[in-house]
This record gives structure tokens, sequence and C-alpha cells, in this order.
């Protein structure tokens, strides 16, 4: 596949469920910044054109400082993150020039094994359905509660999946979603969640279990083990 998306890693938040001073996103993994990891994959995959680097905006200059040397293949930028991870992802697609008729690709910075086929797999996807993520299917047993302590019922668990990045959609689609929740007041936990308020379908693509979102410490000792026998 030629080169046909921008990317946009969104990691400008202060990861403060890892419990360290320092945000999640630049602790060490591997002898490198976690970011690095997710920024490695994205530059080496033939399928992203740019990148859009959205870093906290408290400490952004020092935040660009940190990731300057893990800069190699393609154009990055670097872009000061917003409140929350939808606004830190709409100050990321504000970069894109409004007449690009390609694809945006989303992914938490936090996902440091998405590799490369992954990437080209969801891009290919949206490039046919407009609309695309990976996800990975649910395989535990799902509880629907009555109140915290009680369940309600069991729910069959093959009508659902668990949302991944990268997550990649045409930019005409993706900012026209961001412009409407924008102006209903709408925060979604994902941007297939604002594609879904238009009525578009969403493609999904197989993702992998060890695609994770770094959240805790524990998360770390996982990826690191990830990356130790064979990256992602």
């Amino acid at each position: 596949m030629s080169a046909s998306a921008i990317a946009i890693l969104v990691a400008g938040g202060a990861g403060s469920r890892v419990g360290a001073g320092t945000p999640k996103q630049f602790l060490p993994l591997g002898g490198k910044p976690l970011l690095a990891h997710a920024l490695a994959h994205f530059d080496g995959c033939p399928a992203v054109r740019r990148i859009v680097l959205v870093l906290p905006r408290e400490g952004f200059i020092e935040s660009c400082r940190i990731m300057e040397p893990y800069l190699d293949q393609k154009p990055v930028n670097f872009v000061p993150g917003g409140e929350t991870r939808q606004a830190s992802t709409w100050e990321g697609l504000s970069t894109v020039d409004a007449t690009y008729d390609g694809i945006v690709a989303v992914h938490d910075g936090a996902r440091p094994c998405a590799d490369g086929a992954l990437i080209e797999r969801v891009v290919a996807a949206a490039v046919e359905h407009q609309a695309a993520i990976a996800a990975v299917p649910v395989v535990e047993t799902l509880k629907a509660l009555a109140d915290e302590h009680t369940i309600r019922e069991t729910v069959e668990r093959g009508a659902f999946c668990r949302a991944q990045t990268p997550q990649c959609f045409d930019h005409g689609l993706l900012r026209r979603a961001f412009e409407r929740a924008q102006k209903d007041g709408f925060e979604g936990t994902d941007e297939a969640t604002l594609v879904e308020r238009l009525d578009v379908s969403v493609h999904l693509v197989l993702g992998s279990e060890r695609n994770i979102k770094v959240t805790t410490p524990d998360d770390f000792a996982r990826v690191e083990y990830f990356l130790e026998r064979g990256g992602a």
C-alpha cells in the first residue's frame, strides 16, 4: 500500500493512574520512553505519510525535547494537547489541512505494541469502508449489573468487542464527527463513538491481545515482556 494516512498519536495526558510523577508516556520502557515505541511503529509503517504527535500542554517544550531523539523517517509535528483526550485529538486534527482527502489514523500513545502490519490493515479497511478500528473479541463471561454489588443478568458476549486503536477514518468524516460533538457538547471515549453519532457504520479489524493500553504499573511489566520477546 502506498502512503495514504496522516497519523495522530495522542499522548497529551498526565497518566495519573500509573502513580509516577512523570507522565506515563515518558517513563522508560526497554531503554526508551514508552511513547517512542508507538512512534517507531507509525514511523516505519508504509501506510503512514506524516505523524502528528500530541503532547501535554504543561511542560510542552520539555516533552518535545524528550521525543526529538526518536524522530527518524517521517515528518512529525508536535502539538500541545487539550484538557481531555477528545480535546487533544481535536488539537491534532486541527493541524490537518481542510482540503486533505485521505485517511486519518488516531492512536493512543500509551499503546506501544500496535505493529506496522496492524496499522496497515486498519488503514486499508478505512480506505474501503470510510471508518475502521482495531478491536478484539470478548473472551470473558460478561455480567450486567443491577447495582455495584449485584448481577442482573449474564450478557451474550458475542455481541460485544473491546475497542483498541489505531482508529482510522476518512478525514472529512472524522472532522464532521468532531464538529457535531462540539456543537452538541458531547464527550466520547474514542473517535468511533463520535463517528457512530453520524449513523456511519464502523468496520472492525481484528486487533491483538498484545496491543494493550498501558494504564497501571502491571501493564508496564506485561508490555516489557512482549517487547523482550519479539516486539508486537
